[in-house]
């Protein structure tokens, strides 16, 4: 996962506890009054949320003219209106570790057995299902291993 300090226009952060106390501010002035800019926010979208029948707002974005303001669970994130990645900035990609393992597992199965068609060892088995098996391994497994990188999460 790419820090938050690698997102294109970064300017500042803030992270926020529940109660909307100050954790960490980088690169920011006047941080309680960030805090307080942020705590309000919140309360008021989690206001409107209730009314349009939610539990609680998720987050939000200030587009200003030259810088905005993205926030979600609990981090504040000023960014250069510009330049900012809207689709980075909210978003990224996470590796699936299941389907990662079983791809790694695979393919490496599938290697040991290309090693093993050279040795008496796969002897008894034809010619053919020697490197066929293995080929087909080889190619599930990066299958997987290229589907390991496919589901999104919330970056902030």
């Amino acid at each position: 996962m790419k820090k938050v300090e690698e997102i294109k226009g970064y300017k500042g952060h803030i992270a926020l506890n529940e109660e909307g106390k100050v954790i960490q501010a980088k690169n920011l002035e006047n941080e309680e009054e960030w805090a307080n800019v942020l705590k309000f926010n919140v309360e008021k979208g989690n206001e409107e949320a209730k009314e349009l029948g939610f539990n609680k707002m998720n987050g939000f974005a200030m587009i200003g003219s030259n810088y905005s303001l993205a926030f979600m669970k609990g981090l504040g994130v000023v960014v250069d209106t510009r330049k900012a990645d809207w689709q980075e900035l909210f978003i990224y990609y996470t590796y699936s570790w299941s389907v990662l393992i079983t791809g790694i597992v695979i393919t490496a199965l599938s290697i040991i057995l290309f090693g093993l068609a050279f040795t008496s060892y796969m002897s008894w088995l034809a010619p053919e299902p020697r490197f066929y098996l293995p080929a087909i391994l080889l190619i599930v497994g990066i299958v997987f291993l290229a589907a390991s990188k496919s589901s999104m999460a919330y970056r902030l």
